[in-house]
C-alpha cells in the first residue's frame, strides 16, 4: 500500500513543463492528470506526455500518481489500455466512483500487479456508499473527498465554514478506516487566502483526515504542516506510551497521567502519532 498521505498535488497531464516542479514541491504524491485538467481536444496528447513521462525513473522521494478518465468512458478505457502496462507510477486515482463496481474492474485490469486503487467520492451516491466502495477490493488504498462536485449536486455553496460538508466528510473517514484506507480531503480552490486554507486543514484533521489534495504548489507547505505531528503532539505521545509502559511494567492497565486516565485505545493512538512523526522527520 502507500502509506500515509499528507498532501496531493494535481498538475495537468498537458503540462510536461511543470511536471517535475510538482515532483519537487515537497508534496508526499503528485496526481498527474488526465481528467479535470485536461481539456477534450487535448486527451490524447495528455496521454502521451504523462506515458513519456512514466518511462523515466522517479529520482524523488515523492508518490508518482495518475488521474484516470472515469473508467466507464471511452475515456478511462483508452488511459488503462495505455498505461496498464507501464510501470512508472505508484497508483491510480479514479474519478467519479460511485459503484464498488469500478474499483473491481480497475482491479481485475491491472491483475497480478495489484496496482494501488485511489477512487474518488464527489457525489451524493458515492457518499452514501462509500463503505461498500472503500470494501470493493484490497487495492484501495485511499479515499478522497470531492467537495466541488458534490456541493454543486447539492445545490449549494461551499463555505468556509464548512458545515455543508461535515456529514459527508465524516463518511468518507469512517469508510477509509473500516479497511485501513487513507482519507485525503477536497482541495481548497481559493489560491490566495492561506489563512482559509489553513483553518480548513485543521477542520479535516479533527474529523479524521490524514492530509489534503492540493491543486497549487504553494497550498503544499502548509498542508504538509498541519497534517504532521507539532512537536508539542510527540512530546504528549511519548509521554503518553512511557508511562503506559511503565505501568504495563508494574502490573497495571491503565495508569494516570496529569489530569487523564491512559489506556491502551489512547495508547494506540499516542504509537500512530509517533509513527507518523518519524516518517516525515527531516
Amino acid at each position: 500500500m502507500l502509506g500515509p498521505i499528507r498532501s496531493l498535488l494535481f498538475v495537468p497531464g498537458t503540462r510536461q513543463d511543470r511536471f517535475d516542479k510538482a515532483m519537487n514541491s515537497g508534496a508526499d504524491a503528485v496526481a498527474l492528470d488526465l481528467e479535470d485538467g485536461v481539456e477534450a481536444s487535448q486527451k490524447d496528447r495528455a496521454r502521451a506526455l504523462v506515458t513519456e513521462y512514466l518511462s523515466r525513473p522517479n529520482t524523488a522521494p515523492v508518490l508518482r500518481l495518475v488521474r484516470f478518465n472515469s473508467l466507464d468512458t471511452a475515456l478511462g478505457a483508452a488511459d488503462l489500455a495505455s498505461l496498464r502496462d507501464i510501470e512508472g507510477f505508484d497508483g491510480v486515482l479514479l474519478p467519479k466512483v460511485e459503484t464498488p463496481g469500478i474499483l473491481e474492474t480497475a482491479a481485475r485490469a491491472f491483475g497480478a500487479r495489484r496496482v494501488p486503487l485511489l477512487p474518488l467520492l464527489e457525489s451524493p451516491r458515492a457518499i452514501v456508499r462509500a463503505a461498500d466502495i472503500a470494501a470493493a477490493d484490497a487495492s484501495v488504498a485511499a479515499l478522497l473527498f470531492g467537495a466541488e462536485d458534490l456541493t454543486a449536486q447539492l445545490g449549494v455553496p461551499r463555505t468556509i465554514d464548512g458545515e455543508e460538508l461535515v456529514v459527508a466528510r465524516g463518511q468518507v473517514v469512517l469508510a477509509a478506516a473500516t479497511v485501513g484506507a487513507e482519507p485525503v480531503d477536497a482541495v481548497f480552490t481559493n489560491l490566495d487566502d492561506l489563512d482559509a486554507l489553513r483553518r480548513d486543514c485543521e477542520r479535516a484533521r479533527r474529523l479524521g483526515f490524514r492530509g489534503k489534495m492540493a491543486v497549487h504548489p504553494k497550498q503544499v507547505p502548509i498542508i504538509n504542516e498541519v497534517f504532521t505531528p507539532s512537536a508539542a503532539d510527540v512530546d504528549r505521545a511519548r509521554r503518553v506510551v512511557e508511562a503506559f509502559e511503565a505501568a504495563r511494567a508494574s502490573g497495571q492497565g491503565v495508569t494516570r497521567m496529569d489530569d487523564e486516565m491512559i489506556e491502551l485505545p489512547i495508547v494506540e493512538r499516542a504509537r500512530r502519532t509517533l509513527a507518523l512523526a518519524a516518517r516525515f522527520q527531516k
